[in-house]
């Protein structure tokens, strides 16, 4: 999944949950603060998903692929939250 389309997810699940006037467009602006700080949180817990950490790429050795995975997953969810902006 692109961060794109994770963006556009996060915030549809969201809009689907807040109930607001037809056709104001806050259910979409509070749906894209929910989606923002959902991906706060996620980078806070400094995840290690999604990520495509190459064992070989990083020495074969467990701590550099895991600060790959680390950079990767932090890579990612940044997008998405660029994303969720750019929405």
């Amino acid at each position: 999944m692109t961060p794109k389309e994770k963006a556009k997810e996060l915030v549809d699940k969201f809009r689907l949950n807040i109930l607001d006037y037809e056709g104001s467009g806050l259910n979409t602006f509070k749906a894209k603060q929910c989606a923002i700080i959902t991906v706060d949180e996620i980078l806070n817990s400094r995840p290690l998903w999604p990520n495509d950490a190459d064992w070989d790429d990083c020495g074969a050795t467990h701590k550099y692929w895991y600060e790959a995975q680390k950079e990767e997953a932090l890579k990612f969810w940044e997008e998405v939250k660029q994303e969720i902006f750019n929405l």
